[in-house]
């Protein structure tokens, strides 16, 4: 499922934001591999199969692209509207189309963390953009920073500086001490999400006010390689 210079994303990224579609929950597990191409053509394959179109949710698989000394190459990110849809997909890997993927995984990768989330907030149409940068925090006071979180964001797209998908993740399975909480802004291309990189007032404002309740662990800059 994924942290350059803090000042970016959040900051002064100018376009418009869309109606939200990030789904409720997501699984995101995430990995190490050398053979790209093989764990692509293995997931592009199951895609395909009657056993992928019956499972009720989006699959997206991510590029780490910068992730500092973070052993993980990729992160593979199944979306779900509800904890039905989550039970539902997950009740169905036991078909053929699955243990085939599984055991190319096996071969060829060596999973570092697995990690479900519940959304919080959220605002963009997430199927649109390309590049993304994530935000690994530890949060101690979750209600107080969910408030100035959607502050912030009311602020940024008054303003027209939110561009693409935005949102922010409680860890509700696979949190530890220095992850509690993921937050996240896409754009369609990283050109456009490294453009500026000017921090606006109401960001300068969100990081003091926050400063308190919130330890940033990692952020990194990730890619989409495919959604099946």
């Amino acid at each position: 499922m994924i942290y350059l210079l803090l000042g970016i994303g959040l900051s002064g990224i100018t376009v418009q934001a869309e109606e939200a579609s990030v789904p409720e929950f997501a699984a995101i597990f995430q990995l190490s591999t050398s053979d790209q191409a093989s764990v692509a053509a293995a997931f592009t394959k199951f895609a395909a199969s009657d056993c992928r179109k019956g499972m009720p949710t989006g699959i997206r698989i991510m590029r780490e692209t910068f992730n500092g000394t973070e052993d993980i190459s990729h992160s593979i990110i199944w979306n779900f509207a509800d904890t039905e849809a989550l039970t539902k997909t997950f009740a169905s890997f036991q078909c053929r189309e699955w243990a085939d993927v599984s055991a190319v995984l096996s071969q060829q990768a060596e999973f570092k963390s697995q990690q479900l989330v519940r959304t919080l907030a959220t605002g963009g149409d997430y199927t649109k953009d390309s590049a993304y940068i994530v935000w690994q925090m530890a949060i101690s006071d979750e209600a107080a920073y969910v408030d100035a979180y959607n502050d912030l964001m009311k602020s940024q797209i008054k303003n027209g500086l939110i561009n693409g998908a935005y949102g922010l993740w409680r860890v509700q399975g696979g949190a530890n001490s220095e992850v509690t909480h993921i937050a996240f802004a896409g754009a369609d291309s990283l050109a456009t999400l490294l453009s500026n990189s000017n921090p606006s007032k109401a960001f300068v404002a969100f990081q003091r006010k926050v400063a308190g309740i919130r330890t940033v662990h990692r952020q990194n800059i990730n890619a989409v390689l495919a959604d099946l």
